[in-house]
């Protein structure tokens, strides 16, 4: 049965203060990486390093839309 609008259980309440700062370290992530990929010559002087630079990109940015939708989720719970 799920919570009651606007209870939240403590692992969701935990969730809903600490996801916001997640977004942000995310974000952060994915601004590095992408300035760290702007180097034209970054694929041809180290393409291992493109690579996984590339790779990181595209998990920060599925983890930053999950932690965004479950976000998105609890707050309509509080909002009700």
């Amino acid at each position: 049965m799920p919570p009651k609008k606007g209870k939240l259980s403590y692992k969701d309440q935990r969730d809903y203060e600490l996801l916001p700062k997640r977004i942000e370290e995310l974000e952060a992530a994915i601004l590095r990486d992408e300035a760290a990929m702007a180097d034209p010559a970054l694929y041809t002087r180290d393409p291992a390093k493109f690579a996984s630079l590339t790779a990181a990109i595209e998990k920060s940015r599925g983890e930053k839309e999950a932690a965004e939708e479950r976000w998105l989720e609890l707050a309509e719970q509080v909002e009700g």
